[in-house]
């Protein structure tokens, strides 16, 4: 998995990172773009109107939750959404039977909770790739840690 981060301000980048997967592009759309594909690897989150204007839903777990907006939904193609005061892009481009994941955070408020989305994604990445190879990916507290504190230097 290739990454990137692109400073802006002192308090804005972008956080890019691309993944080749062996996978067609229809099975990885599931993956991102819906309800059940989340359920595999983001399980807070899920659909609650597809297209552009719907809402993506992250779910508390106390019964509350936080509605995301939808800016591009290009089916097999593009899905962005607001994240707090963020927004997420993940694009696919096929190449015969693999796909091109470019997942793209850009981060208008440095947060001291970046870092922690941001390693929060590579993991999320890690699971969406072991997925299509039918691995289990799973991470360590330590693990976590690690790439926290990776991102925290990366950021600062």
């Amino acid at each position: 998995m290739q990454e990137k981060y692109q400073k802006i301000t002192d308090t804005s980048g972008i956080m890019t990172f691309e993944l080749e997967l062996d996978s067609k592009i229809a099975k990885v759309w599931e993956l991102i773009a819906t309800t059940k594909g989340f359920a595999q690897w983001f399980p807070e989150l899920s659909v609650g109107e597809s297209g552009v204007d719907g809402l993506i839903l992250f779910d508390f777990g106390n019964g509350e939750y936080e509605e995301m907006t939808i800016t591009v939904y290009e089916p097999k193609s593009i899905l962005e959404y607001t994240w707090d005061k963020n927004m997420v892009r993940f694009e696919l481009t096929e190449q015969g039977e693999k796909t091109t994941l470019r997942f793209t955070e850009e981060i208008n408020e440095l947060t001291t909770h970046t870092p922690r989305d941001i390693s929060g994604w590579h993991m999320c990445l890690q699971k969406i790739r072991g997925i299509l190879e039918d691995k289990d990916v799973s991470f360590t507290e330590d693990e976590f840690l690690a790439l926290f504190d990776k991102y925290q230097a990366l950021m600062n």
